[in-house]
């Protein structure tokens, strides 16, 4: 073989080789995911992606549960900073209390991504139009309301207001439900974003309104709790009672796909995917710096029906 040849032979093995090296063979890097509640179904979805892409690249994590405590998320990214992390991926409980622990991350050169609900100090954020999102969710139901009740009866929202900028979610269901179905009385709006506060609080509005016909949760951790209540009141396959969530969790989509359910609808944010992603654009600042200002990328939805769950949608 003549020398030009091998020459371009070698030149050619040399940028196969380069083009597979993975990203963690040049450093190891070091990732957290901060949950808010990750007894949520959605936030543990999220989590499962930031899992599976610190894994697809070899890189060294840990996931961490603020269970519903603000301080304790604060105290959970400060032992990020202090442990030697190169990044964290969070859904921030308020991001206004987080704003000086994530100040103090970005001076160390920690890169943060928030998911869903929005940290200004955050490097970038994933970020959920909540007032968008508690429309499409509304929107699900109003369509259902209209088609099967003529757009009377009553309706209770569970709502997320214990999580700041969640507040506008259901500020949407209710000002949607008001534009749009005039005629349903809307008899409460509660807090209700787990199972076990779902449950407790459609089992309680079930004793002073037998007939309610309706429940809007602003995630499926609630609509989960609602349809138990509905349940074990004998009354999970009325024709004239109905769920609508948002999430799109294995869980709720159990129970949507039973065709008598009165669970009726839900909402996608794609958080498998969205975690995924996060790891994905921190490991680009740690390669290419972090940016000088705050990034936004937006966090797409979309309304999940009945039809779309049974035919695998």
């Amino acid at each position: 073989m003549n020398k030009k040849k091998i020459a371009a032979l070698m030149a050619m093995l040399m940028t196969t080789s380069m083009a597979v090296v993975p990203v963690h063979a040049e450093e190891s890097y070091k990732l957290a995911f901060s949950g808010s509640e990750l007894a949520n179904p959605w936030v543990a979805m999220v989590k499962d992606g930031f899992e599976a892409a610190c894994k697809d690249n070899g890189v060294e994590f840990t996931s961490l549960n603020a269970g519903s405590d603000v301080d304790k998320q604060v105290a959970d990214i400060e032992n990020v900073i202090n442990g030697g992390y190169n990044g964290v991926v969070f859904n921030p409980i308020d991001g206004k209390a987080l704003e000086s622990v994530l100040n103090d991350a970005t001076a160390e050169g920690i890169a943060s991504v928030t998911i869903a609900q929005i940290a200004d100090a955050a490097t970038a954020g994933i970020e959920l139009d909540d007032y968008a999102y508690g429309q499409v969710i509304a929107e699900n139901a109003v369509e259902w309301i209209n088609e099967n009740l003529d757009g009377k009866g009553t309706v209770a929202i569970l709502a997320e207001d214990n999580i700041e900028s969640s507040i506008r979610r259901g500020d949407a269901i209710e000002d949607t439900l008001k534009e749009k179905c005039p005629d349903m009385e809307i008899v409460a709006r509660q807090q209700g974003n787990t199972p076990e506060q779902g449950l407790e609080v459609i089992e309680t509005l079930l004793l002073q309104y037998p007939d309610l016909n309706v429940v809007v949760a602003c995630n499926d951790s609630g609509g989960i709790g609602a349809y138990q209540a509905f349940d074990n009141a004998g009354l999970a396959k009325e024709a004239d009672r109905a769920i609508f969530s948002g999430d799109n969790t294995t869980e709720a989509r159990e129970y949507i796909k039973d065709e008598d359910s009165i669970y009726r609808g839900t909402a996608d944010l794609y958080p498998y995917e969205s975690g995924y992603k996060a790891v994905e654009m921190i490991l680009d600042y740690m390669k290419n710096g972090l940016p000088e200002e705050h990034e936004s990328v937006a966090l797409e939805m979309g309304p999940v029906t009945k039809e779309d769950v049974i035919n695998g949608d």
